[in-house]
């Protein structure tokens, strides 16, 4: 009797949870899902000297709008 309001509890949350994973996986959001690793990865090549500031700009700006 006192473990079934907790687990009903924790059920609850886990799908709540679940529910929003599963939304931004699958891109719940408003506007284009442009992924993280994206972003990342255009960091590290401007990090690293493979493309110069002008050219990551114009990729940011183009993958953002």
């Amino acid at each position: 009797m006192f473990l079934g309001p907790i687990f009903m509890t924790l059920l609850g949350i886990g799908i709540v949870a679940g529910t929003v994973d599963v939304l931004r996986h699958f891109g719940g959001g408003i506007g284009p899902h442009i992924s993280d690793r994206t972003l990342v990865l255009l960091n590290e090549r401007f990090a690293t000297g493979e493309i110069d500031t002008v050219e990551f700009t114009a990729r940011k700006k183009a993958l953002l709008d």
